[in-house]
């Protein structure tokens, strides 16, 4: 009886013994989502923010699943993966085994190219990663054939061609009909008419522009002439470029006259604008709207600029370790690189274009290596000879998990707000009206606030995303290091190598041609003054 009992208490109906040890949990499934929407029209950022707070809800509220992120593209087509930054990043976060269920709205959102639809499917699902696409209700992990899939993927790569070919259309009808396409220029706005009115204060920034011209200036000399008179450009801005207003002197449109069509989108899978050499019809609607300038002054701009044109080399825009990632501490801009009788510098774009837009002078790279170093050395030496390696390879590694820390902490705060929002729809009532306004305005508030933090984050997760290869490189460094007798005095000779700092500094601002702050990839900085040493 006793045995029995034992018996009873024991085993549980599968079996199992109290000796034995308990079963593990099984491991939640780690989900991602997918969303894309591809233009930035309101109706469209409506979705792509609806779409975002209901598949972070779905996520959180589903047992056996983990949050891996909500992956976004907004105002990007789906016939192209090449600009799909955050597409590319899931695709590599797959790769790197941290995915195993994406979610997506619809296959047209996924993609509308066939090809690249299909082919991105089959590599996921080598790698074990499912698919759902609520629309369709298809799950890949379940498909036995991919004739489905590519059928729907067909159906949605023809339903971008059909989109493509009736815009066409509809341009082709207005152009015949006399009516251009208005886009916004100096001098020029659209009245309640749909007519073409002059904007005098613009106007006589054009009028001058031609007028310069035709005395011999450049385009580059009319732009610095601009900028330092404060003129504005339709942005409001004042940094006037020499592209700016060679585009002002070669628009046909201030002669009243409209060409329509001098460019067409070649594909539309590629969205590649090109010329028309005579592809398609072009249209040419003479006396359209008032002229700012005459057509002789026209003609005889056109033929001075055709005179100062030299010959398109095509050359290929280089990037170096450095591009893009340097700021000017004085008026925000872009450092670029150029060589001056050997020595490598790099200039504010700013600078460049007048130094009524910022004063900033130019600095060797020499020094933004040195300044680096000096940052780097600050941050990891531990003794003159001696490097905290741990900590070096330890930030590598958590850089990204960092950001996704970071990431998860401003979902959840936001989805709070979205739930407390909700509650305070539902509670409320006739007798409690004022406070419930005053509640919702408060939580739109913060709603707001989160979500302006959100895409100020974003922007710097695109750069620590974008320094994957720097961090794999020096990640490859730093083991081979481990193997060396001294690898102290070899450590010392890869500080030389910008590229292998990169992997640690994700942006530089230069205060001063002397000075800089580094930014790390934990976010946090160093400032470096190379004038006290």
């Amino acid at each position: 009886m006793a045995e029995a009992l034992f018996g009873s208490f024991g085993q549980s109906a599968g079996g199992l013994s109290l000796m034995d040890p308990p079963a593990e949990q099984p491991k939640k499934l780690r989900v991602a989502a997918y969303v894309r929407v591809s233009s930035l029209l309101d109706e469209q950022e409506g979705s792509f923010d609806n779409q975002k707070t209901h598949y972070t809800q779905l996520i959180r509220s589903t047992p056996g699943w983990k949050m891996v992120d909500i992956y976004t593209d907004q105002g990007r087509s789906g016939t192209s993966m090449a600009k799909r930054p955050g597409f590319n990043r899931m695709i590599r976060h797959a790769y790197e085994k941290k995915i195993d269920i994406i979610l997506c709205k619809s296959v047209s959102r996924f993609a509308r190219n066939v090809l690249d639809a299909i082919n991105t499917i089959r590599e996921l699902t080598e790698l074990g990663v499912r698919i759902i696409f609520d629309k369709e209700n298809i799950d890949t992990g379940d498909m036995a054939s991919e004739f489905i899939l590519t059928m729907l993927s067909a159906t949605a790569q023809e339903e971008s061609r059909s989109i493509s070919e009736n815009i066409n259309w509809a341009l082709e009808k207005r152009y015949e009909r006399g009516e251009p396409v208005f886009v916004r220029k100096l001098g020029y706005q659209k009245n309640e008419q749909k007519e073409w009115i002059i904007i005098e204060e613009e106007a006589q920034i054009v009028r001058e522009a031609f007028e310069e011209a035709l005395n011999g200036k450049t385009p580059a000399q009319i732009a610095k002439q601009f900028i330092k008179k404060r003129y504005k450009k339709i942005n409001g801005r004042t940094d006037w470029t020499s592209t700016t207003v060679r585009l002002m002197l070669l628009n046909r449109d201030y002669t009243g006259d409209v060409i329509c069509q001098k460019y067409y989108t070649e594909s539309y899978l590629s969205h590649k604008r090109v010329a028309n050499n005579g592809e398609r019809n072009q249209y040419f609607i003479e006396n359209h709207h008032e002229p700012i300038v005459s057509r002789e002054t026209f003609e005889a701009v056109q033929r001075e600029l055709e005179r100062r044109k030299k010959p398109n080399k095509n050359k290929k825009v280089n990037r170096y370790p450095l591009s893009s990632r340097i700021q000017c501490g004085k008026c925000g801009g872009n450092l670029h690189r150029f060589i001056c009788k050997g020595v490598v510098r790099w200039r504010c774009e700013n600078n460049v274009r007048s130094k009524e837009l910022c004063t900033m002078g130019s600095i060797k790279e020499e020094v933004i290596r040195e300044a680096m170093q000096d940052a780097f050395l600050e941050r990891y030496r531990m003794a003159r000879f001696m490097y905290d390696m741990d900590r070096m390879k330890k930030d590598l590694t958590r850089a990204v998990a960092a950001r996704d820390f970071s990431y998860n902490r401003l979902r959840l705060d936001l989805e709070q707000i979205l739930l407390e929002e909700n509650i305070a729809l539902i509670n409320a009532n006739g007798s409690e009206a004022d406070s419930t306004d005053e509640k919702l305005e408060e939580l739109a508030s913060k709603r707001a606030s989160v979500e302006k933090e959100l895409k100020i984050r974003e922007d710097w997760w695109e750069l620590l995303d974008q320094d994957f290869a720097f961090r794999e490189e020096a990640n490859t460094k730093l083991k081979e290091l481990d193997a060396v007798r001294d690898p102290s005095k070899q450590l010392q000779k890869e500080l030389q190598n910008i590229s292998f700092l990169r992997a640690w500094v994700v942006r530089v601002k230069a205060i001063t041609p002397m000075s800089f702050c580094m930014h790390w990839i934990d976010d946090k900085e160093t400032i470096v003054d190379l004038r006290k040493e």
